[in-house]
């Protein structure tokens, strides 16, 4: 075998991507995982596999690196499929992704975010616990209205440096267009928002080429 043939064979056996899952809920076992991917608004079927005594593998070729979903029951888990082994488990109703570069990044990202929403979610028990401890009524709104205001000016701030930081891979684009999903949903047509528009304004010209980008963009322009 030549040296050039040699190089192909590594570099195929190379780009193969393998997701290794474990859950500790026993009533997973018997029933299927799939992973998919989101193209053109419909879920396309890339892979799947049978849960058997809590464990699950998949594994194949690897064309391009993308943001695809794991749907296992209840659980739909975002993945980044990448070459390596990922591990997904699962406890607790909590999960943990591990094991390649671009998955461990997209994971403290969301563990960050969690963090944030969980605080948000938070509020209404705080207001009841303040009633209760007889405070001001205006006094409550303040409060609770300038913590609300921290915290998506926090989340603002953590979803924009982490689309930023990733602009050179699937994680910038994929998660510019859920901000861009939601403010479609938010407003039932395409617009933008000041966050939108900043990081789409600071953004590299391939990012601005990319195909969903531009689509969404471009219809926002009523174009």
């Amino acid at each position: 075998m030549n040296v050039v043939a040699t190089l192909l064979l590594l570099s195929s056996c190379s780009d193969k991507y393998t997701i290794v899952g474990t859950s500790m809920h026993s009533v997973f076992d018997g029933k299927m995982v799939y992973l998919s991917n989101l193209i053109d608004g419909k879920d396309s079927s890339l892979d799947s596999c049978e849960i058997i005594h809590g464990q699950f593998t998949m594994s194949g070729p690897l064309d391009s690196v993308m943001c695809v979903t794991l749907d296992m029951g209840d659980f739909h888990l975002p993945l980044v499929l990448e070459s390596g082994e990922i591990r997904v488990s699962s406890e607790n109703q909590t999960v943990k992704v591990e094991g390649t570069e671009l998955n461990e990044v997209l994971y403290k990202f969301l563990a960050s975010r969690d963090s944030l929403i969980m605080i948000l979610t938070d509020l209404p028990r705080r207001e009841s616990q303040m009633i209760l401890e007889g405070y001001d009524h205006d006094y409550i709104l303040h409060t609770l209205g300038e913590a609300e205001a921290d915290v998506r000016m926090a989340m603002d701030k953590l979803e924009t440096n982490f689309i930023i930081s990733n602009f050179d891979n699937v994680l910038g684009v994929s998660w510019f267009m859920e901000l861009c999903n939601e403010t479609y949903q938010r407003f039932g047509y395409p617009n933008t928002t000041p966050q939108i528009d900043e990081i789409y304004s600071r953004a590299p010209k391939d990012f601005q080429a990319n195909p969903h980008v531009q689509k969404y963009m471009k219809l926002c322009d009523g174009k």
